[in-house]
């Protein structure tokens, strides 16, 4: 699900989303392959607003409906992180890993997806988040 958004809706928007999507999954009888995720198409500049595909891997091709479509993530070279703790401590780790990018010889591609794996009502200090960044 593509969805452009600001800082201030953000987590609604996502909440919204995962059901909407968990929805299509069950009625097409379809399994989930992976945590949900949220690809963040341009993560330098989420200050102007967001721009982001929030979806979930799946084992087939699911049909769309309404704001939701199947689409394939491409591969790509990448930078992964896995953090435990706060959201609002990713800040820092997306600094450290451009940095780290940067160190290496690597550019980023300004594109960025992270996976959830906590459920619904994790203490915030227990949260579990991977972090990936493509590079060019």
């Amino acid at each position: 699900m593509e969805i452009r958004t600001t800082v201030k809706e953000i987590a609604m928007v996502i909440g919204r989303s995962f059901m909407e999507i968990e929805t299509l999954f069950k009625e097409q009888n379809a399994v989930m392959a992976d945590v949900p995720f949220v690809e963040y198409l341009n993560f330098e500049s989420m200050s102007e607003g967001i721009h982001m595909i929030i979806g979930f891997k799946s084992a087939k091709v699911l049909c769309g409906k309404g704001n939701i479509r199947a689409i394939t993530i491409p591969g790509r070279k990448i930078v992964s992180c896995l953090h435990k703790g706060n959201y609002t401590e990713l800040a820092s780790l997306y600094r450290e890993m451009q940095e780290w990018i940067a160190a290496k010889g690597y550019k980023s591609s300004g594109a960025s997806i992270e996976y959830y794996y906590s459920k619904p009502g994790t203490s915030e200090e227990e949260l579990v988040t991977k972090v990936e960044m493509s590079v060019l």
